[in-house]
């Protein structure tokens, strides 16, 4: 497959299953391969997401979305016993 030579951030996928809607083929991919510059590794080896912020692809608007700030812990509740 071909590698984005600029890009700090691969992901190699294969299509797992493709759904047919109105107008779209939506496809359904499960990730093969990873490859990601080391600078934008953390100390456990995971991609750190704080510094490499992919950007993601947004269908229904076309638009390019930047991510990485954090809003908030998942499990920041967990521990809080109210409802």
């Amino acid at each position: 497959m071909p590698v984005i030579k600029k890009s700090p951030l691969v992901m190699e996928c294969r299509v797992a299953d493709i759904y047919n809607t109105n107008g779209f083929e939506s496809f359904i991919c499960k990730i093969s391969n990873t490859y990601v510059e080391e600078e934008y590794l953390n100390e456990s080896g995971k991609i750190n997401y704080h510094e490499l912020k992919p950007v993601l692809f947004e269908f229904p608007t076309y638009e390019y979305l930047r991510t990485g700030e954090v809003i908030g812990k998942c499990l920041s509740f967990k521990n809080n016993k109210t409802v």
